[in-house]
């Protein structure tokens, strides 16, 4: 089996799981991210082998972008919003008030607390930046 081959079952397995572990944990005190970020577990605890993100740098990144890629769009499918101004209300809040407070409260805390540079206090708030509520 080559690289490729064992990306496509990767993802394969792992749209197959999208589509099936919500009916299965349906009422269940389970989540479809506990039991993908058990597998992940699994998954690295098994022969699977490392990847070193260096060596492998291009890869690496085209994966992770295709990873927030498909996260961001499942989180936009799930949201269930009336269209209008007043179903989005809340999330405009949390967008044009919530979030940018944040990531000047975070810059400034990894700029003043940990004396890191600016740009680099400023990507730090970006990362952790809370987008889900948003």
């Amino acid at each position: 089996m080559t690289l490729s081959d064992a990306v496509y079952l990767a993802a394969g397995i792992g749209a197959l799981g999208a589509a099936v572990v919500p009916r299965v944990v349906f009422r269940r005190p389970l989540s479809m991210p506990m039991l993908f970020l058990a597998a992940g577990m699994l998954a690295g605890l098994s022969a699977v082998p490392t990847v070193d993100p260096v060596r492998s740098g291009p890869w690496v990144e085209h994966a992770t972008e295709l990873c927030v890629i498909v996260s961001l769009m499942g989180a936009g499918l799930a949201l269930n919003r009336p269209v209008g101004l007043r179903g989005w209300a809340g999330a405009w809040r949390l967008l044009g008030i919530g979030m940018p407070l944040t990531i000047a409260a975070t810059t400034a805390a990894g700029a003043l607390l940990l004396g890191w540079p600016f740009v680099s206090a400023l990507l730090l708030a970006a990362v952790l930046s809370p987008t889900d509520p948003v």
